[in-house]
């Protein structure tokens, strides 16, 4: 399944492939993000971040024209939860809109 991962720490946005089916196991996802603790944002229509939930010290990033800073790594997915889809937005749209805060 297709997915987007955003790492502030390293100022990083990379496409990658789910190998693990996210609605059968968050497995994977807890290994992308670094931790057992993460929450679910729905972004926009479809869209949705699985984001850590770490310290306001550790590198964060939002997006252009908005005022939510996400700290920690993050995944990207289509869909909503329970019903994660392969995300349908290109990297590039990614690569636009974020900045790191």
């Amino acid at each position: 399944m297709r997915a987007i991962r955003i790492d502030p720490a390293n100022k990083t946005i990379e496409e990658i492939e789910l190998a693990v089916d996210p609605n059968r196991s968050l497995g994977e996802l807890r290994s992308l993000i670094g931790t057992n603790c993460f929450q679910l944002i729905p972004l926009d229509q479809g869209i949705c971040l699985l984001a850590a939930a770490v310290n306001e010290q550790d590198a964060g990033f939002g997006f252009v024209g908005g005022d939510l800073v996400i700290r920690g790594a993050a995944v990207v997915l289509g869909g909503r939860w329970k019903s994660l889809r392969a995300l349908d937005e290109g990297l590039r749209s990614f690569e636009l809109a974020v900045e790191w805060r």
